[in-house]
């Protein structure tokens, strides 16, 4: 799959949503189902004022002058090996330099000092700590009540989720996954668990050869590739690690 297109399918749904990126979702939606990028899919990819950034840092970091070439793109959203090659201090720059208008230094630098656990440009790291370590909800969530129950929800919501097809129905997967829990301000796994993914859009389908055994992510409950064994691995690897993250300095609930 082309990098573009795998950054379009995992950001379709929110767009969609209006939670983030330009008012371009029928471009990201035709590209997706023609499964070829184009020249206006990359104009609105680069739209994603959270995403581009990162994408663009991992590109730079590996050498590589494409953002949207397909490993830069699998490492932000999925996860592979790319991102253990990236400099912990780059990061710290390339965040202090993004997030600096929001969040103060201080937050930033103990981000990175105080915890046991490395920092990763991946998706999740992103969802886990804007929501809780750094204290905020983005404008995009401006009714939820800061709950755990609330926040935990967002969370399972906006991080890219994974999930073992159990069965095919017309407009929907049944999966079964692991959602995202909080307590206490914690993060953890829940127990595994049967839901409904929604697999198509106008009678359209981004993962229409599904099958029952074959393992999809999806974000904000909408099915968005197909994922292999090493793809299953690595995204729960660092979502975990984006989680320990979240859960080293405590959160007030």
């Amino acid at each position: 799959m082309d990098g573009a297109i795998l950054a379009a399918r995992h950001s379709f749904m929110p767009n969609r949503l209006g939670y983030c990126g330009p008012d371009e979702n029928e471009v990201l939606f035709e590209a997706c189902l023609r499964n070829k990028p184009s020249k206006p899919l990359i104009n609105a990819l680069k739209g994603f004022k959270g995403a581009y950034p990162y994408l663009r840092f991992i590109a730079e970091s590996q050498g590589v002058d494409d953002p949207f070439d397909y490993r830069v793109v699998e490492a932000y959203w999925i996860g592979n090996d790319s991102l253990q090659r990236i400099s912990p201090s780059g990061f710290y720059d390339h965040l202090k330099e993004r997030l600096s208008a929001k969040f103060a230094k201080e937050q930033i630098k103990k981000f990175f000092e105080a915890r046991p656990y490395a920092a990763f440009p991946h998706h999740a790291l992103h969802v886990f700590n804007a929501f809780s370590t750094m204290g905020t909800v983005p404008d995009s969530f401006a009714n939820a009540t800061g709950q755990d129950d609330d926040v935990g929800r967002l969370m399972d919501k906006c991080r890219i989720s994974w999930g073992k097809i159990l069965g095919v129905e017309k407009d929907d997967l049944i999966v079964e996954y692991e959602p995202v829990l909080r307590r206490d301000g914690k993060l953890y796994f829940g127990q595994p668990l049967t839901a409904k993914v929604m697999a198509r859009v106008q009678d359209r389908s981004f993962v229409s050869d599904a099958k029952p055994g074959d393992w999809i992510s999806f974000h904000w409950g909408f099915a968005c590739a197909v994922l292999n064994p090493l793809q299953v691995a690595n995204l729960r690897k660092y979502t975990l690690s984006d989680m320990y993250l979240a859960n080293v300095v405590p959160v007030p609930v």
